[in-house]
């Protein structure tokens, strides 16, 4: 059942339909000013993030190939402890390889405070409290952290259960077990 859903989910994008290119081609005779363009630019910046689509650079579901090409050669690679997989181990993350391509990636606190945590290439800061304006509310909140979806999707921010500190990141799809 979870290689339906994994194919669905992998063939989602193909699926539907894509959205038309409107031209305007006398545009560029009407250039607007500088001042304009940096207001309505900030004006229209959203951080709410809406698909999850990479965390710290790596995409979900592309081949170890791409993942090599990306990121370049791991600093040690170590089977996974909780399946069938191996831990492609970076210094600003690890990343799980089953069947040739990634599963999911992970990123510790010590990780995110030397090179950043990056989802979906925009920087986020879970030791800030300040989620709910990027992620919006956990659609599940379980002993060990809180889980947002984003379609097949799933990213879970650890959290200590004594402290309430935040003890990693997981970027992996949703259907997989």
């Amino acid at each position: 059942m979870n290689v339906i859903f994994l194919l669905l989910g992998l063939l989602s994008p193909y699926l539907t339909a894509s959205p038309q290119n409107v031209s305007v081609p006398a545009a560029w005779l009407y250039p607007q000013p500088s001042a304009v363009l940096a207001f309505e630019h900030n004006m229209n910046a959203n951080p709410y993030v809406g698909s999850f689509d990479s965390l710290a650079g790596v995409p979900l579901h592309v081949p170890e190939e791409e993942l090599l090409r990306i990121k370049g050669l791991p600093l040690a690679v170590t089977p996974d402890p909780w399946q069938e997989c191996q831990e492609y181990h970076y210094a600003e993350m690890s990343v799980g390889i089953c069947e040739g391509a990634v599963l999911y990636v992970h990123v510790a606190p010590a990780q995110a405070g030397e090179y950043g945590l990056y989802l979906n290439g925009q920087r986020i800061e879970p030791q800030r409290n300040n989620l709910h304006e990027i992620l919006g509310k956990p659609d599940f909140v379980a002993e060990d952290g809180d889980v947002y979806l984003r379609g097949n999707t799933a990213l879970k921010i650890y959290r200590n259960a004594q402290t309430g500190e935040w003890d990693g990141v997981d970027l992996f799809d949703g259907n997989s077990s």
